[in-house]
C-alpha cells in the first residue's frame, strides 16, 4: 500500500483481509503498474501518483511525438462506421514502449481508413485508478498530472483540464462526467466521498453530492441512481443509491460476490450493469510469459439488470467453462444500444487462464461464441461507433472484428488487445 496526496488515493486499512483483497484486485494489472511507476519515476518525483494541483491543467505539449511514422493497414470497418480506435499503452513484449516524452505512447487508429499513428496522451498520470481513461462522445477522459483531462480521441488538440482530482466515472447524462474525490477510501478514514457532475466540453459544474458514510467507491451513475462499491466488514457489497434514497444491493449476489466486489463487474451503462455472481477467486500456474500467478475471478451465472425497469436476465457459462469478468471501468462490454455484452469465459478448474469471447444477445437470450477469440485470461474489448461490430483480439494476437447478426469476421494486422486501456469513438474532428 501506499500513501498519495490528497484528493488521490487514500491510505486504506492495513487489515489482512484488505491487503489480501486489495493484492488480489491488482495483481491481474501487475505489469501496468511496473509500467506506470517507471514513467513516474522517469518523468519527475512530483508526478509520482499524480498529485492532485488545484488550478494546474496538463501541459499543452509544442508537438505531439509520433515514434513511428504513420503507416497505412487495410480499413477494418466500412465506411457507415466511422470509428476512431484508442489504445493504451503501445507495448512490445511485456512492457510498454516508452516514447520521447511522458509517458508510453498510445496507438490511434481510424477503423475505416486504416490510418495508424503513435501519439501521447499529455500527462497521463500513473495511479491506481478506475477507470483510467474513457470515450465520452468523439473524446477521452483520463486521469492527468494535474486532475482529470479531456482531449479529442486524435490526441491532437490541447486537453481541457476538468477538475483537480484524478479520479472520475462515467455518467448517464451524454457528454458529462462524475468527478470523485477521496475515491477508494476506508468509511471513517480521511473524509467522505464526494461528486461532482462536469460537462466534458466546458461549462458550469452541477453541486456536490456525498455519497453514504460506508462508500468504497463510486462506481457509475445510472439512469437510476449511482452504483457503489459499500464496505460492510470483509464484505464489497454492490448496490444503487438515489440521493436520499436507500440502498439496493444488485440482484442475486451472494456472500463470496461480495468479497470480489468491483472485480465481479463486466461492465455498466446508463441503463444496464452487468456482473458475475457465484464467483470463486483462482490463480493461474506460474509460466515464463505473460498470465502467470495471476488472479482472476470466475462466475457461474452473468446477470443482466436494467435499472430503468428492474428486469434481471441470468446465463449460465458456457458447458466446461466459468465467466471471467474483467470489473467494473476496465472495458468496454456492452454495446451502445444496450443490446448485446461481450464477455470472456475461462475453462473451468485450467490453471493455464484459456478463455473465449462470447456475445450475449439481450434481445434473443442467445449466447454466441467469437470466432478465434482464444486468449490467456480476458483481453480488452470495444463495439464500433454504431455498435454493430465486435473488436477484440483475434488469432495472431491482432485486431479482429466480428458482426454478430450477419456473422461477418474482419481482420488487421494491428496488435492487440492486452491493453491498461482500449476505447472506440465516433471519428470526428474537433
Amino acid at each position: 500500500m501506499r500513501t498519495a496526496s490528497p484528493g488521490w488515493q487514500l491510505v486504506p486499512s492495513t487489515e489482512p483481509d484488505v491487503l489480501i483483497r486489495e493484492a488480489r484486485r491488482r495483481q491481474r494489472r501487475r505489469y501496468v503498474a511496473i509500467a506506470t511507476l517507471t514513467v513516474a519515476v522517469a518523468a519527475s518525483a512530483a508526478v509520482v501518483v499524480a498529485s492532485a494541483i488545484p488550478g494546474r491543467g496538463p501541459a499543452e505539449p509544442k508537438r505531439h511525438a509520433i515514434r513511428h511514422a504513420p503507416v497505412r493497414v487495410s480499413g477494418l470497418l466500412p465506411s457507415d462506421d466511422a470509428t476512431t480506435l484508442l489504445a493504451w499503452p503501445v507495448a512490445t513484449g511485456d512492457f510498454p514502449a516508452f516514447g520521447p516524452g511522458f509517458g508510453p505512447e498510445a496507438l490511434v487508429l481510424d477503423l475505416v481508413s486504416g490510418h495508424r499513428s503513435a501519439r501521447q496522451i499529455p500527462q497521463i498520470a500513473g495511479c491506481d485508478c478506475l477507470p483510467y481513461l474513457i470515450a465520452v462522445g468523439s473524446r477521452v477522459v483520463y486521469a492527468g498530472d494535474g486532475g482529470t483531462a479531456a482531449i479529442p480521441a486524435t490526441l491532437t488538440a490541447k486537453p481541457r483540464l476538468l477538475g483537480a482530482t484524478g479520479f472520475f466515472v462515467p455518467s448517464a447524462t451524454p457528454g458529462r462526467i462524475w468527478l470523485v474525490w477521496n475515491q477508494g477510501g476506508r468509511p471513517g478514514g480521511q473524509g467522505r466521498v464526494q461528486v461532482r457532475q462536469v460537462a466534458v466540453m466546458g461549462g458550469p459544474a452541477g453541486p456536490v453530492l456525498t455519497m453514504p458514510a460506508d462508500t468504497g467507491r463510486v462506481i457509475s451513475g445510472t439512469d437510476n441512481g449511482f452504483l457503489l462499491e459499500v464496505l460492510h466488514g470483509t464484505h464489497e457489497d454492490l448496490v444503487l443509491w438515489r440521493p436520499g434514497g436507500v440502498q439496493r444491493m444488485l440482484p442475486d449476489m451472494t456472500a463470496s460476490d461480495a468479497m470480489a466486489g468491483i472485480s465481479a463487474g463486466v461492465d455498466a451503462t446508463a441503463r444496464v450493469v452487468a456482473y458475475g455472481t457465484r464467483c470463486d477467486t483462482h490463480t493461474t500456474a506460474a509460466t515464463k510469459s505473460g498470465g502467470g500467478n495471476t488472479g482472476y475471478e470466475a462466475c457461474e451465472m452473468l446477470r443482466v439488470l436494467d435499472v430503468a425497469t428492474g428486469k434481471l436476465t441470468s446465463y449460465g457459462a458456457p458447458p466446461g467453462t466459468s465467466w471471467e469478468p474483467n470489473g467494473f471501468n476496465t472495458t468496454d462490454a456492452i454495446s451502445p444500444d444496450d443490446q448485446m455484452v461481450a464477455a470472456y469465459a475461462v475453462q473451468t478448474g485450467s490453471a493455464s487462464g484459456q478463455a473465449r469471447l462470447y456475445v450475449v444477445s439481450l434481445r434473443s437470450g442467445r449466447t454466441q461464441l467469437v470466432p478465434s477469440s482464444q486468449v490467456v485470461l480476458a483481453g480488452q474489448t470495444a463495439w464500433s461507433a454504431t455498435g454493430s461490430w465486435l473488436l477484440y483480439q483475434g488469432r495472431g494476437g491482432h485486431l479482429w472484428a466480428y458482426q454478430m447478426t450477419s456473422g461477418k469476421i474482419r481482420e488487421s494486422s494491428t496488435p492487440c488487445c492486452q491493453y491498461t486501456v482500449m476505447v472506440a469513438t465516433p471519428t470526428h474532428s474537433g
